[in-house]
Order: C-alpha cells, then structure tokens, then sequence
C-alpha cells in the first residue's frame, strides 16, 4: 500500500508539471551590469533558445539568462515562473514592471516559506505581455539541472501539497527502515544490519539536503546552502555504506572474488572523495563522486545478474531491488556529469525507487537472516545429537534435564529419570562386530522413543547406557514406564538384515527431590541401576529417596 503511494504521488506530480505553458530560456554567459543587460545592450549575446526550459549553469559563477514566453500571459491567472529543484542557485529576478528584483534561494534568508522546498516560485503580478521576458542574474556553478515553467497559484499549490506528501512517504518510509536496521544490529550484531542503516541515514541527509528539507535548521544554511561539499561528503558515504552491505549481503567475497575486489575500488574511490571533500572544494571531486557511484552501480547490477541466473536468492533480490534504482541513479549521475538533461520528475523518481529498493533489501536481509538462525539452530540440534541413535547426546540430555529441573523449581511440579543400560551389550560387539552393535542400539532406542511422551526426552548417555527424562511424573508412574521399556526391548528380539538378537535392559528409576541436585538425581538412578543388574538383569528398580536436604 504504501509502494502504491509512493507512485501514485509522482504520477500527481508528473501530471501537474504536464500542462505547463511553453517557455523559451536563453543564456548569457556573462556577468554584465543589470541596467546594461535590462536596457537590451547585450541581447545579441544571448545563445539560442535551449531545446527543454531548464537552467544548468556549468560555465560561470554568475551570469544572465532570459525566460520569454510563447503566448501573452493573463496577470488575472496569478501567474508564477517556477524554478524546479533549485539546490545551491541564488536567483535575482527581474520582472517586468518592477523597480528591483527580487532573491530567492533554497536556503538562506531569501528562502521563502510560502512554498514548499520543491521550487523556486517568482512572482508575475504583471503578467507578461507579448516581447515581455524575465531576466534573472543566477549565482553558483553547478551540473545540477533547474527546470522552468509558468504555473498557476492553484497549479503551485496542487503541485506543492503532492510534493510534501511525496517527500513525506519517502523520509518517514527511510527512518523507520532506519529505526530498524539499527535495532536489529543492536539486537543480532549482523553487520549487514549496521551498513544498511548506515546507507539510510546517507540516504536521508542527502535527499533532505538536496531537497531543502533542512532549510529551517539552524545553521543548514552555511552547512549546505553555500557549498555541495558537505553534500557531496554524504552522498560519497552512502555509496561506502551500500557498497559495504551489498558485498556482505550478495556474499561476494566467497561467490564471486573478482566482482568483490571491483566493489573494492569503487569503495576506496567514494571513501577518498568524502575525506577529500571535508576540506577541499574541486570540480574533481565532483566527478569522482558520481563516478565511483557509476562504476559501483554497474559492478552491483553485474554482480546481481550473475548471481540470479546461478539461482542465488540473494542476488536475485538485489537485482529486483536495485534494477530500478541503478537507473534512476546512472540517469541522475549522468545528468549531473552534463551528458544529460532528464525530466523534471527524475529526483523525485529516484528518491521514490530509493524507497522501494530499501523496502525489498530489508524484506530480503530479514530472510536471509531468518535463514542463517535457521541454519545455527539446525547446527546446534545436529550438535546435541548422537550420531548411532539420533537421540540426544550426553550433552544434549543433560542441558534438557537441567531445563526440567529448573521448571520444577518454578511451577512445583514433579520430575523422575530412568537410567538404562543394555544387558550383556560387549559380547554382542565381540561377537558380531561394532556395526551390528550399532544396529542395535538404534533399535532399542526407536522402541523407548516409541513409549514416549512429546514432552520426555531420551539421549545416548554413553556406550549402552540411556538417560530418560520424564517430566511431571512421580516415581510410580516413571515405575510403569520403565516396565512398558523394559517389556518392549525384552519381548521380541532385535531383528536385523544380517542377525536376530535377544536383549534386555536393567533400569534404575529416580525421582527428583526438593533442593536435589542433577548429579545426585543421577547418582541415585545409577545406583538402582546396578541394583537392577546385581539382582540378575532385565528388570527396573526404583531408587529410594534421598536422606536429608540436597543443596545444589
């Protein structure tokens, strides 16, 4: 649902910018005096009409551009000359029959807070008659691209409120998939849980930034009004942290070496144009920036594909993921580059892909450790397991016994144990050899499980010996049990392909008194064990209880 919100507000956003009225935007690359280039002096200067309305001022740090308009423009419409995603531009504008102009900016104190951060909004109360132009002086060099258009005070509105409700979704959706990553880091200690909050936290200030939703916190003016540097130092992190969860993600070290060590240079590149950038300022870094975020968008999408056609779960989910956001990012990269002019909704397309991407990796790394938990606990039952019998291990049953102990102490409920041992067991090794001994040991225990409650366990305490746990029954009941075992093993021989072999048990029985520990619960068994062997074999026997008060 919230996926169908996302698109549904840039399909809004998409279909207000649609009915734009057509405008003509023409640059001077010079930076001549306002009432020179007012009175029309340099006119003849001016380039040819751009094929779209944008503003990509990548020559100067100031110079004169003028907008005309196609058809006469009616003041009664309220009129407003709309400067799509102005980042770091400061604008003076100049409008027909107005004494001075007017400044506007992102950030600053000519930020205005009648409109939403999405554009710039000039006011035309004027309107624009025919051979009328805007000129508007621009300060900043920069690749990003600012489009133009001529809206109405309804069309800004409509578009402003699916603006907010846009970018809302989008950085709410980001913090709480932040909240998120982060508390399963803290919980689980998977590192990938930390990359990829981390990357979040990237993604939220550098769209926040970039977007001028930071413009009323003190100071973000100096910090990202004046300079791309702390912006640029962000979005190089970002590509650090995607980078760095991506690899321990898809596994590349271990799947796919050679993409691994690609990763690594784009890693290495992103991580010396943030430290670079902290201090420095250069157009180079500019370039290095978007591309280390080209080369390591490429490798991953490469990555991905090679991993989803060898049937990898995980490369298939980046590659579902990411598909859409690598695009939006290589197009947004290439248009920062200058290779490019995109539409007007590209950062809005890529903030929203942003989203999505993240949504699925979170659904995708959520599985893929649900997985690993899955395959530790398989790995810690194979470990409590005994290999021969597939009953617990001495290991195994204790840790189980120590468990119903401690519920005993809690709900005062009652517990008895059954040691067994297989009579006569060496000569059945000796004389028919280990594997057929092993045969019957498995046997004996399929038929005591077979006896058993859900609830009791069993385990190989060692050799021909078995530790049964019986929980919530007093000593006369794990008595009838004991018998019903005994009876089962004794009854019938233990038929196999190659041999048909009589056995029989002695069973000692011990029921767990208050404050008794576990190795005097097992001592007692153990005694009446050998009492059960002393009086001849095959027969159970219940092991008085403890004088006194055991201490654990």
């Amino acid at each position: 649902m919230r996926g169908c919100s996302l698109w549904l507000c840039l399909l809004l956003l998409c279909a207000a910018n649609a009915g734009a009225t057509g405008l003509s935007v023409r640059e001077l690359r010079d930076d001549p005096p306002a009432g020179d280039v007012l009175a029309g002096r340099h006119d003849a200067r001016l380039g040819p009409p751009l094929a779209q309305p944008v503003i990509q001022q990548v020559h100067r740090e100031a110079q004169w551009w003028r907008i005309d308009a196609a058809a006469a423009v009616d003041p009664a419409m309220s009129p407003k000359l709309v400067l799509r995603s102005p980042f770091l531009y400061r604008v003076e504008a100049w409008v027909p029959g107005a004494s001075a102009p007017t400044r506007h900016a992102l950030y600053g104190p000519d930020a205005d807070d009648r409109y939403s951060s999405r554009a710039l909004v000039i006011d035309l109360p004027r309107g624009l008659a025919a051979g009328e132009a805007v000129w508007l002086r621009i300060e900043h060099r920069s690749t990003m691209v600012m489009a133009v258009s001529l809206d109405t005070m309804d069309d800004v509105h409509r578009q402003d409120l699916a603006f907010i409700a846009w970018r809302s979704v989008v950085l709410s959706s980001l913090a709480v998939l932040v909240v998120l990553a982060l508390a399963f880091w803290g919980g689980t200690g998977e590192r990938s849980y930390g990359y990829f909050g981390a990357m979040l936290l990237c993604a939220i200030g550098y769209l926040a930034a970039i977007g001028g939703d930071l413009r009323w916190v003190a100071g973000a003016d100096v910090l990202f009004g004046s300079s791309a540097q702390a912006n640029r130092v962000i979005g190089c992190l970002g590509v650090v942290f995607s980078n760095l969860f991506q690899r321990a993600y898809l596994d590349l070290p271990r799947k796919l070496p050679t993409f691994s060590r690609l990763l690594a240079v784009g890693t290495v590149a992103a991580a010396a144009t943030a430290a670079c950038s902290l201090f420095l300022d250069w157009r180079i870094f500019h370039v290095l920036g978007n591309g280390s975020l080209l080369f390591s968008s490429a490798v991953l999408l490469a990555a991905s594909s090679v991993l989803s056609i060898r049937g990898d779960r995980a490369g298939r989910v980046v590659l579902l993921s990411w598909t859409a956001l690598v695009l939006f990012t290589i197009a947004a990269a290439l248009q920062m580059l200058g290779v490019w002019v995109g539409p007007a909704w590209l950062g809005q397309g890529l903030a929203g892909s942003f989203v999505l991407a993240s949504l699925l990796l979170a659904i995708g790394l959520s599985d893929k450790l649900l997985q690993l938990r899955r395959d530790r606990d398989q790995a810690s039952r194979q470990a409590q397991l005994d290999s021969v019998t597939m009953a617990l291990n001495r290991h195994g049953i204790e840790e189980r016994l120590f468990r119903e102990m401690e519920q005993v102490r809690t709900r005062d409920t009652r517990l008895s144990i059954a040691f067994i041992d297989v009579d006569h067991f060496k000569p059945i090794n000796d004389q028919h050899g280990h594997g057929i001994g092993d045969q019957c040991l498995r046997i004996v225990s399929w038929r005591l499980k077979n006896l058993l409650r859900n609830r009791d366990g069993i385990g190989r305490y060692g050799g021909d010996e078995f530790l049964v746990v019986l929980p919530g029954m007093g000593i006369d009941e794990a008595c009838a049990v004991a018998e019903r075992m005994r009876v089962s093993v004794s009854s019938r021989p233990l038929t196999m392909a190659d041999a048909s072999i009589d056995a029989s048990l002695s069973i000692g029985i011990a029921e767990l008194a208050p404050g008794e520990s576990m190795l005097s619960l097992i001592e007692r068994a153990d005694a009446a064990l050998y009492a059960s062997k002393s009086a001849g074999r095959d027969r159970a026997t219940a092991a008085p209880a403890p004088e006194g008060l055991w201490v654990v």
